[in-house]
């Protein structure tokens, strides 16, 4: 038997690429309706995988790929603050932090 531990996978539906679960950020489209961001990895409701990237996000949002994971509808207001939020990963790979 292996000593080592499992690591779980997910894909980002942005890109489609899969990486360890740690490596993206989880949206969440909580019971209540609302479609937020998930820094645990823990929230109740359905959850979708992006990776820190600007374009990833973009792609997601435009394409509608990320309503469709969710099973919902993103409003106007929701698409800017998940914008907003993927701003600070083209800020970061700029800045060199991470």
């Amino acid at each position: 038997m292996s000593n080592a531990k499992h690591i779980p996978q997910r894909t980002c539906v942005g890109c489609r690429a899969t990486s360890a679960k740690r490596a993206f950020v989880r949206i969440v489209h909580t019971p209540e309706g609302t479609v937020e961001i998930d820094p645990t990895g823990r929230r109740n409701g359905r959850g979708a995988y992006l990776c820190a990237r600007r374009q990833c996000w973009q792609e997601a949002l435009k394409k509608g790929r990320l309503a469709h994971a969710l099973r919902t509808t993103i409003s106007s207001s929701q698409r800017e603050d998940l914008l907003r939020h993927a701003d600070q990963f083209e800020l970061a790979a700029v800045t060199g932090e991470s």
